[in-house]
């Protein structure tokens, strides 16, 4: 059986349709076979009383005279319409013109004058036959008139014929309102879809409301359940950053021991103890980073780019560093991504202040549509003057707390948070040789583009 409701439904359809269709035309068929039967048996009647009253008037004479039934088959060879009267007394038979010479048999049984008797015979060319007797007690006749099967059988035939385009439209009809019902059933689904899509893109906090009364248990479980996630995500970071924190104490009084040992002399055990701490520094440093991403979520909101790389670089242009620079923001003010702005901001923060640090004389932040990822794809270009990174050492400037020059300042994190962070949201991030052969960091994130309306470029943030 197929996955699909939709395939279900047009399938439950198609077979209900048939078994009514075969059903309906079986009980017509029965009915109306029923109906021509009797029908014929109330003209095979008429006949006869047709024939008596000629034998009536006659009184039985010899050369007897019938005027013909209205009925021209009769006069037909074999057409299927017969009668046959018999003298009880002298045995002569009196045929219609459609036996061809042929004699009707009956069953021998007693009649009462006037009573009619039915019988089922072989007719003439071997078929079952229908067949009304009379006795005639004043002049001693018996009077057959009869009627072969096939002649219903013919009216049956030209009836279904007739009947047949009717119920093909009454099957179309039939078909028609189940696919209606099934996309009136099915409406339900797509709405609760929407609304699922809508929970994920941050426009409705919940999907109570969104299901028919039917499934408003299930919307109310779904509910449930979301809340019960975030509550546990929450309570996740929390304690990762506790963990974190805890552990700085600890680190701060080894740091302080290793400073004691190397003023001590003991030069080589003060550094082996540095070298721990730093990393174990580092590795909490991106810990509690991490915990504080929030990733995308059944309650993210969209948030405009624009605005949030403009406070980024308006900051750190104010800086001792990027007072020097030039500046360069290209970001369309109709892009959205949907996504926490914390998250936003210490993504751009961490590769913008980087580029601070590292650039000559110049920055540039470019927003545009990603051609190779997904359709709303977005691909943010952070690009600097400086003396870049060389492809060999690009994968160790991704992980956690390598520091290519150690005599700059800071922790070595803010590429590989930034990297966590591109990755938390289903994007990707790159290092690349930019434009002015210094350091262009390339992220790939899913996002809304729409046409691009509008840009911020300028020389230099202003304060």
């Amino acid at each position: 059986m197929t996955s699909s409701l939709r395939a279900r439904f047009a399938l439950t359809g198609l077979v209900m349709t048939l078994a009514v269709m075969l059903t309906l035309g079986g009980a017509l068929q029965g009915l109306f076979e029923r109906h021509v039967e009797r029908s014929m048996e109330a003209q095979l009647d008429a006949d006869l009383r047709f024939l008596a009253r000629g034998l009536m008037a006659g009184n039985g004479a010899g050369g007897l005279e019938l005027a013909p039934l209205p009925d021209p088959r009769f006069l037909e060879p074999f057409s299927g319409l017969y009668w046959q009267i018999r003298n009880d007394r002298t045995g002569e038979v009196i045929r219609s013109p459609s036996l061809a010479g042929a004699t009707l048999t009956l069953d021998a049984d007693e009649l009462r004058a006037g009573q009619v008797h039915r019988h089922i015979i072989r007719g003439p060319e071997g078929g079952k036959m229908i067949a009304l007797e009379r006795r005639m007690e004043a002049v001693a006749y018996r009077v057959v008139v009869a009627v072969d099967r096939k002649v219903l059988r013919a009216a049956k035939s030209a009836f279904l014929l007739e009947f047949l385009p009717v119920l093909v439209g009454l099957a179309l009809v039939m078909l028609v309102a189940s696919a209606a019902q099934g996309m009136i059933a099915l409406h339900p689904i797509g709405r609760a879809r929407q609304a699922l899509a809508e929970l994920r893109a941050g426009r409705r906090e919940r999907l109570g409301g969104a299901l028919p009364s039917e499934l408003k248990g299930l919307a109310t479980e779904f509910d449930a359940l979301l809340g019960a996630q975030r509550r546990s995500t929450r309570i996740a970071r929390e304690r990762a950053a506790d963990l974190a924190h805890g552990l700085r104490t600890p680190l701060a009084l080894l740091d302080a021991q290793a400073r004691d040992l190397q003023a001590q002399g003991q030069v080589v055990a003060a550094r082996d103890m540095l070298a721990v701490t730093t990393r174990m520094e580092a590795r909490l440093s991106r810990e509690l980073a991490r915990a504080h991403i929030h990733g995308p979520g059944p309650f993210t909101a969209r948030i405009a780019l624009a605005p949030l790389a403009r406070l980024i670089a308006d900051a750190l242009a104010r800086g001792p560093r990027g007072e020097a620079l030039s500046w360069e923001v290209s970001v369309p003010e109709n892009l959205t991504l949907a996504a926490d702005e914390g998250d936003l901001l210490e993504l751009l923060g961490s590769i913008l202040d980087n580029a601070t640090k590292w650039a000559s004389t110049r920055v540039r932040l470019v927003a545009e549509a990603s051609a190779e990822s997904s359709p709303g794809g977005v691909v943010l270009r952070i690009e600097d003057d400086g003396p870049g990174i060389p492809p060999i050492d690009r994968r160790a400037a991704l992980s956690r707390g390598v520091r290519l020059a150690p005599e700059r300042s800071g922790t070595g994190l803010g590429l590989a948070i930034a990297q966590d962070i591109a990755a938390a949201y289903g994007g990707t991030l790159a290092l690349e040789t930019g434009e002015w052969d210094g350091l262009c960091v390339r992220v790939t994130l899913p996002g809304d583009w729409e046409s691009a309306s509008g840009s911020s470029k300028r020389g230099k943030p202003q304060p």
